[in-house]
């Protein structure tokens, strides 16, 4: 395996284990997008269909969510001082 492939390798991990440690969901979702988005780089390198599926997978469901949770904040009535 060529090192490129194993730095992301180790990234996506990294990442994955950084969203983990988030108690906020959002945090979690945008850091766990990111690690997701390494192992489609990772799994491309890899030629390894599983991951690339899972990572693509993975992505789809926090845009959704994040996307969710943005309109719920905006749609949230404004508290007046």
């Amino acid at each position: 395996m060529n090192l490129l492939a194993e730095i992301l390798g180790y990234i996506a991990i990294g990442t994955g284990f950084f969203a983990a440690t988030k108690k906020e969901m959002g945090s979690f979702r945008v850091w766990h997008l990111v690690s997701s988005f390494f192992y489609i780089i990772y799994g491309l390198f890899l030629k390894s269909g599983p991951l690339i599926i899972a990572g693509v997978v993975f992505c789809i469901i926090h845009v959704y969510h994040l996307y969710k949770m943005k309109g719920n904040q905006i749609n949230k009535p404004q508290k007046t001082q």
